[in-house]
């Protein structure tokens, strides 16, 4: 077996997501793992994709292949690093530099990011642009939650740290 992730970008429309699932079964891979979005009209997806190695040329031929699409194929690597897992979200009002400061301090500590999703949406009541981080992370060994989450919380007031071990 040959593990592959693809990045795809395109224009968006309706049935990409299918088209692409029929795609991976027609060339014997299965899907393990993605994360897709739609942003500013452009559908952003990837993909992580294990399929027998025998058919992993005609694959990544296909992907390369579609219509009006960017697609950038690289083979998969070993696992990432083990640890703690846990889902880390952080809401604040919204600013310019505020995940570039919640990066830094998780950086500095040493922790893996395994997944990221932000967004950017007004507040329900104040109509206040609200900044909102969800992710997945690796905590490693010896590292504790109370050095993240005070760290983090000193940022500014206004910020609102929830860690939930997993």
């Amino acid at each position: 077996m040959k593990t592959l992730v693809a990045t795809l970008i395109g224009p968006d429309k309706t049935g990409l997501v299918r088209q692409l699932a029929a795609l991976v079964r027609q060339h014997h891979g299965s899907w393990q793992g993605s994360a897709m979005s739609e942003l500013a009209g452009y559908f952003a997806g990837i993909v992580e994709i294990r399929v027998p190695a025998e058919h992993s040329a005609a694959l990544e031929k296909a992907l390369a292949s579609l219509p009006d699409f960017q697609v950038q194929l690289v083979e998969g690597k070993s696992p990432s690093p083990q640890g703690q897992q846990l889902r880390l979200t952080v809401t604040a009002n919204d600013r310019v530099g505020i995940l570039d400061e919640v990066t830094d301090i998780i950086n500095s500590l040493n922790i893996n990011v395994k997944s990221l999703k932000t967004d950017s949406h007004p507040a329900p009541v104040t109509g206040i642009a609200l900044f909102e981080a969800q992710s997945t992370l690796t905590l490693p060994h010896g590292q504790t939650l109370g050095d993240l989450q005070q760290r983090l919380e000193a940022l500014s007031d206004d910020l609102v740290v929830d860690i939930e071990l997993t």
